[in-house]
């Protein structure tokens, strides 16, 4: 009687078939990133480069893998010149052991510059550095984005805000009579006119300024600024148009609290918080500014007795073009960017701007900016 006997032990034929289909998901994964991706050995020659890398920098995969990764893909700055091997972050990340993140140029296989933002990991085995990992990303799209942007700032700042200057100016000259005396009912109107121009002007800058904050090309010209002074201005310049509401407004404040803030954009904020509360107050009611100095930030307060904010709408409040229906939005203008506005400055001056208030109890608004002891050198 014969026994037959049937072999365990695995094929070879069997393990190299899973070891090709492992290699090849891992490619498939390294080629489906939506960035380059290049791996080098502890010397910075290329092991691994994925099909993005590749056709971003215009090379074939034999163009590169093999080769020392420093000159075979040129880094250059701003100006063009050729970036020293030595500061290129694969080799600080090699020598360093520490991850290197940094924005460069790099030139492509035909010659152009892509600018790109770059990640460098080393690979450590036993605290030794044995290769490094970079992933980088064109920024090629994302710059002309920006100067679309900036040309679009450009475009609205003259055909938008230009003319409306211009009519701003010949209904002042009609106002003050360089035209001829005007009648009482001209008169009327002309005002009704600088009124709704003066509206127009508001509405343009606060677009303008939105774009600006949108684009990241908002910039401060800081010094260091007395805010109880600045808030004195303001509550002053305030209180004209308050009394024609019947509302009265209240200043207490510490003196001397000094800030590093830029001036006009500064008071900008602080002119859209008073005004805010005083477009949702009825008539009879009264705003309360205070300003003190705690540990170490500077902190203002604008209280009002107005309609409030319901707890649902609160964490919209300071969204773009956001105004919310209440008993007073009827009644009042706006565009919906003034908080937004606002809390971009505060934030940009590395402050914090909070709001609590309830439905029917009016609301209290809170600026916290740090405090700068030292005076200016």
């Amino acid at each position: 009687m014969s026994e037959s006997v049937s072999s365990s032990v695995p094929s070879s034929v069997g393990f190299d078939a899973q070891q090709h289909a492992y290699q090849v998901r891992i490619e498939a994964m390294l080629n489906s990133l939506g960035e380059g991706l290049i791996v080098t050995d502890e010397h910075g020659t290329i092991t691994t480069i994925n099909s993005y890398a590749l056709k971003a920098l215009g090379y074939q995969e034999g163009d590169l893998v093999g080769k020392w990764m420093p000159k075979s893909i040129i880094a250059v700055d701003q100006s063009g010149r050729p970036m020293q091997s030595l500061r290129r972050p694969i080799i600080k990340a090699l020598t360093t052991g520490r991850t290197v993140t940094s924005y460069s140029y790099y030139q492509t296989k035909n010659g152009a510059v892509m600018p790109v933002h770059i990640n460098v990991s080393p690979i450590i085995i036993g605290d030794v550095p044995t290769g490094a990992i970079e992933v980088f990303r064109d920024l090629t799209k994302e710059q002309q984005l920006d100067v679309a942007k900036d040309e679009f700032v450009s475009l609205a700042s003259h055909q938008l805000r230009t003319p409306a200057t211009a009519v701003k100016s010949i209904l002042a000259m009609l106002a003050s009579g360089d035209f001829g005396p005007l009648t009482t009912v001209q008169l009327k109107y002309v005002e009704k006119a600088i009124q709704s121009n003066n509206r127009q002007l508001q509405v343009i800058e606060d677009l303008l300024n939105v774009a600006l904050v949108d684009a990241g090309r908002m910039e401060l010209d800081l010094e260091y600024t007395d805010l109880a002074h600045l808030l004195n201005e303001a509550v002053s310049d305030h209180i004209d148009s308050l009394r024609q509401k019947d509302q009265s407004i209240k200043l207490d404040c510490d003196s001397q609290v000094k800030v590093l803030a830029d001036v006009q954009k500064m008071r900008m904020a602080i002119d859209n918080l008073i005004g805010n509360a005083s477009k949702y107050s009825p008539p009879g009611t009264f705003i309360k500014v205070e300003l003190d100095r705690q540990k170490e930030f500077a902190r203002l307060q604008v209280i009002d007795q107005g309609v409030g904010i319901p707890e649902e709408d609160l964490p919209n409040i300071f969204t773009k073009f956001t105004r919310l229906p209440n008993e007073m939005s009827s009644k009042v203008g706006g565009t919906g960017l003034g908080l937004f506005l606002t809390k971009s400055i505060i934030e940009l001056h590395n402050g914090k701007l909070s709001v609590e208030s309830r439905a029917g109890k009016g609301s209290q608004f809170t600026v916290c900016l740090p405090l700068k002891w030292s005076a200016p050198s």
